[in-house]
């Protein structure tokens, strides 16, 4: 009956080395970052084409244009009003249409400011020239990014734990039926 326990806690170990595999990164996820450089950002992770589990509006896009990130850059997969290339570029995740780029739409306008010459009684008046000047640089739209970014994932160290448990487990139950 042991050699029963162990063949079974070997076969549960060769079953869990399978688990980190799992939770590689795909070479879709290795494509996207080099496409757009975001290696490193908050975009590089499964949940830019995932919600969990499924494929969210952007990864069904990716998946529908044959896997041609160009093709869907103009493209509002999920319906937010900015472009998939916009989001990307604002490190937003371009399927989740809670996550877009925030902008500031107060932007100070440029004053026109009539110049002239002083003139002196013996020359005619010189024309006026009007040179546009502001005293504050206009604002550029800003974006924002929200406190609920994506924090980079674990070492995948943590996956080799239940295969070292039950490695360990196999090895105690050999131990034992030495013993006896």
């Amino acid at each position: 009956m042991n050699y029963k326990l162990i063949i079974i806690s070997l076969l549960a170990v060769v079953a869990l080395m399978g688990a980190p595999m799992a939770s590689a990164k795909p070479s879709f996820l290795t494509s996207f970052n080099q496409h757009y450089e975001t290696a490193g950002t908050r975009l590089d992770s499964c949940t830019t084409c995932h919600n969990g589990e499924a494929i969210n509006p952007y990864g069904r896009a990716y998946l529908g244009s044959g896997r041609d990130f160009t093709s869907i850059e103009n493209l509002d997969s999920d319906g937010d009003g900015f472009t998939n290339l916009a989001e990307i570029k604002a490190l937003n995740f371009p399927g989740n249409p809670d996550d877009h780029p925030q902008t500031t739409s107060e932007i100070i306008p440029e004053t026109p400011v009539n110049v002239t010459e002083p003139s002196v009684n013996e020359t005619p008046e010189q024309p006026t020239t009007e040179v546009p000047v502001s005293n504050a640089t206009p604002e550029q739209p800003t974006t924002e990014v929200p406190d609920n970014a994506t924090e980079e994932q674990e070492s995948p160290g943590f996956e080799a734990i239940p295969v070292v448990v039950g490695l360990l487990a196999v090895v105690c139950l050999m131990r034992r039926d030495i013993r006896k």
